[in-house]
């Protein structure tokens, strides 16, 4: 949906997964959207981050974790489990010139493993017609099998993240984005099993098929369409309870990586449009806001969450 292409480009030093994606406004729009925290925030996970080369990159992906924005105590647990990364390319768009923006992660396994850094790129490119074509590569300089199994698993991951950027930026370019990130407590169930019984409840898949982009997903009060899919997660367009997106996922959520077989949870990330305080209606990039209450909070969205796992 909306021109998102993901794959692998490999050698035998370095393995990427290379998206990209066509986006309606112009190159600065875009810039704002990947290379700020607000703009991050809005369409992959909560960030916070220091605009110039060697400064900080803070992202908060745990769905465990505590929401960083509503407080000291919450940000300082959250901070735990964040992935800090340090920015090595900040080279905004100007005069037909492609922007660039990069960053790296040294401990992305935790501190003291030895792993190569990670690095994540967005080149921000004029397409020539008033829009811009965003390129985006993450993975490493390296091979073999740490590279194969961290990376590869990442591919519809970045898809389903850009997927949530451009509907916003085609849907509605001018208005913000306010975040809700809620999770179930963990149940005895794998992975597989989890998400098969979310799917079951929220879009009623054919026997085997496994959700596909454009069928109805409706449980309850949420509904919508399914954009993007992958083997626990998917990206729903929400007709109700709000205009914006969803991305629904399960993950292992054990304590020890044995536990972790046999015990799941599902969390969302809610991306709702809203019209951002002292907007002009043009399009933003920088889209999160704050001081805007969500429709539905945490704690309605878990309810919602625990009726999709429940036996």
């Amino acid at each position: 949906m909306y021109g998102v292409t993901a794959g692998i480009e490999a050698t035998d030093e370095s393995r990427h997964v290379v998206c990209r994606v066509p986006l309606p406004v112009p190159p600065q729009v875009v810039w704002d959207a990947v290379s700020t925290g607000e703009g991050i925030s809005s369409w992959f996970v909560p960030c916070a981050l220091e605009p110039q080369v060697g400064g900080r990159i803070v992202q908060f992906a745990d769905p465990g974790a505590p929401d960083p924005t509503t407080g000291p105590e919450a940000a300082a647990e959250a901070m735990l489990t964040a992935t800090v990364g340090e920015i090595t390319v900040f080279s905004p768009p100007a005069g037909g010139v492609p922007g660039e923006f990069a960053f790296e992660e040294h401990h992305w396994m935790g501190e003291g493993i030895p792993v190569p850094p990670w690095t994540t790129s967005c080149e921000i490119a004029d397409d020539g017609e008033g829009g811009t074509v965003l390129t985006l590569r993450s993975g490493f300089a390296s091979g073999g099998q740490l590279a194969e199994e961290s990376i590869d698993g990442s591919v519809s991951g970045w898809a389903q993240s850009l997927t949530v950027l451009a509907h916003r930026l085609t849907h509605r370019p001018g208005d913000g984005v306010v975040t809700v990130h809620a999770a179930t407590d963990p149940v005895a169930s794998s992975v597989p099993e989890v998400w098969s019984r979310v799917l079951g409840r929220l879009v009623a898949p054919a026997a085997g098929t496994g959700a596909r982009s454009g069928e109805v997903a409706r449980s309850g009060e949420v509904g919508g369409i399914v954009a993007a899919e992958s083997e626990a997660s998917a990206v729903v367009i929400l007709s109700a309870p709000v205009d914006g997106v969803i991305e629904l996922y399960g993950f292992p959520a054990g304590d020890t990586p044995e536990d972790a077989t046999s015990s799941a949870a599902v969390a969302v990330r809610v991306y709702e449009y809203v019209e951002a305080p002292g907007g002009s209606g043009d399009p933003l990039g920088a889209a999160a806001v704050d001081g805007v209450e969500p429709t539905w909070d945490a704690d309605r969205w878990r309810g919602w969450l625990e009726g999709l796992v429940s036996d």
